[in-house]
């Protein structure tokens, strides 16, 4: 009888065989044979392999001027305990939403218009102010696909009933 077993990468194969003992009864016993032989523990070459005629390379040369350090977001985080603050950024993306949808609805929809890609990212990055009662988003879009805006929205939204006022949609200001 014989049967096969797979553990994690190795696969072995056990077959049960009879051995007989001194007092004349027979005991089963199990061979464990590999599938598969063990892969070789040669040492990887520490050394790099020497440049292919056959295959092209660019030289690395470093950046003459490094990119300058992206700055960090200017507004103070909100404090509180988790649950709040979890809270505060999940209001803040509702309302983020609705000022989009708000101004996608005001701009004849999502076949006509598209709000520049700060209002599809993350809610604390979108371009907001705000203030006791309320936050009011102001961001720029255009027809889909667009390369340069051309229409400006501002839309105030309610932090206690979400919700939205059109205070601006037009041209570029």
């Amino acid at each position: 009888m014989k049967s096969s077993f797979v553990f994690g990468l190795s696969s072995v194969l056990f077959s049960s065989v009879g051995v007989l003992l001194l007092g004349g009864s027979v005991a089963q016993a199990q061979v464990i044979t590999p599938i598969f032989p063990e892969t070789s523990t040669a040492p990887v070459p520490a050394e790099p392999l020497p440049p292919s005629q056959d295959i092209p390379t660019l030289p690395i040369v470093p950046d003459a001027q490094p990119l300058p350090v992206t700055p960090g977001s200017t507004r103070p985080l909100p404090r509180g305990s988790f649950e709040e603050i979890s809270q505060y950024f999940r209001d803040l993306n509702r309302a983020k939403n609705l000022a989009r949808q708000t101004a996608e609805i005001a701009n004849g929809g999502l076949q006509n218009y598209r709000a520049e890609a700060s209002m599809h990212g993350a809610a604390f990055d979108s371009p907001f102010e705000e203030f006791e009662d309320y936050w009011i988003f102001t961001f720029r879009g255009g027809e889909p696909g667009f390369v340069q805006p051309s229409i400006e929205s501002q839309v105030r939204v309610d932090k206690g009933t979400f919700q939205t006022t059109l205070l601006y949609n037009g041209p570029l200001r």
